[in-house]
């Protein structure tokens, strides 16, 4: 993601804009991938995906379709704002740029409100089995999922490779004023690199690919402490166990493999220029968790994993990303005809 310039603020919010095309290429690349992935686990070991899918779903199982998509929304509008995304988040803090720490305490801050105020309101109740939402596109269609993830798959990634040949990735590489632009890799081979992790992810820990439940596995610590404990009991489970673990770990690797790639570009500390303000940076991260907890996962857990097990209600929780990034974007141009974002 680092190589890809995927982190960078202008790269996130031309893209709502389509002034730039990495990030969707770098997408699709990855949910492509990632589907491609899934092909190979069911081929290997049926029962592993089943187990995988299932669990995803049973998390997702008391998130009806508005949160989603009101989640999903307040995930794209975060994206313009903080010019990141949830998994962004730890990438910045790794290659040194300013106001990342910031964008990380206001996602702290929005997983803390969402649980103390939120969660209950919002997950007392399960969600029917026949809603939308808990739906999937093999029952619908009545085609077998390994048929579907594999078409769905490969349309993804050409898609990304056509992008590429008629939009070059060179061409959206970021120059600031007075700076050298950063040297970047293809997104699509970024993208595919990415998605490809979910076959790790599957095999070895029956789990789905996700990052932002880092911030949240991060604030459940808190909840070792016996004050925190009483007064936030819904983080609790977070606090604890090798799941919790794993996607803490992966935060935490994504920071460390983000500095090493910045140092060894000699372009750390990344400068201010690829970022956003103090003040968007806190409110766009505090918007970018609290829309992930809504939702039940961010671009990746809900944008890659979601879809990759074909899920209604992850494609209406993307759709609500994009969708929203895209509404806010270009209302926020017209009204202020900051088309730069320079304020933000």
């Amino acid at each position: 993601m680092n190589k890809a310039n995927v982190y960078l603020a202008p790269i996130i919010r031309d893209q709502m804009l389509f002034k730039r095309f990495t990030m969707i290429k770098m997408f699709l690349g990855a949910v492509g991938a990632s589907m491609l992935s899934s092909c190979i686990v069911i081929l290997v070991s049926e029962p592993t995906y089943q187990t995988t899918c299932n669990a995803f779903i049973h998390r997702n199982n008391r998130i009806h379709g508005i949160h989603l998509l009101v989640g999903g929304t307040l995930i794209g509008v975060g994206m313009v704002v903080a010019g990141s995304c949830p998994g962004t988040v730890f990438v910045q803090m790794g290659s040194g740029l300013q106001n990342s720490f910031i964008t990380c305490l206001g996602a702290i801050c929005g997983v803390l409100f969402y649980y103390a105020f939120l969660f209950k309101r919002l997950t007392k109740d399960e969600v029917p089995k026949s809603s939308i939402a808990l739906r999937q596109l093999p029952e619908l269609t009545g085609i077998k999922r390994i048929y579907l993830n594999f078409m769905f798959g490969s349309i993804f990634i050409g898609t990304a490779f056509v992008l590429e040949h008629f939009v070059p990735y060179k061409s959206d590489l970021v120059t600031p004023k007075g700076l050298h632009s950063l040297v970047g890799w293809s997104p699509v081979l970024c993208g595919i690199g990415i998605g490809s992790l979910q076959l790790f992810f599957m095999m070895l820990f029956k789990k789905s690919l996700g990052i932002s439940t880092g911030f949240t596995v991060l604030v459940a610590q808190l909840c070792r402490m016996r004050f925190f404990k009483k007064l936030i009991p819904s983080l609790e489970p977070f606090a604890y166990g090798v799941q919790n673990s794993l996607a803490l770990l992966f935060a935490l690797g994504a920071i460390g493999g983000s500095f090493i790639s910045t140092v060894s570009a000699n372009q750390f500390p990344l400068s201010e220029q690829y970022g956003a303000g103090v003040w968007s940076s806190f409110f766009g991260g505090f918007l970018l968790s609290l829309g992930a907890r809504c939702a039940g996962g961010c671009t990746s857990g809900q944008g890659i994993s979601g879809v990759t097990h074909l899920l209604i209600g992850s494609l209406i929780a993307t759709a609500g990303m994009f969708g929203g990034g895209m509404l806010f974007a270009a209302g926020y141009g017209f009204i202020t005809k900051d088309w730069l974002f320079r304020a933000l």
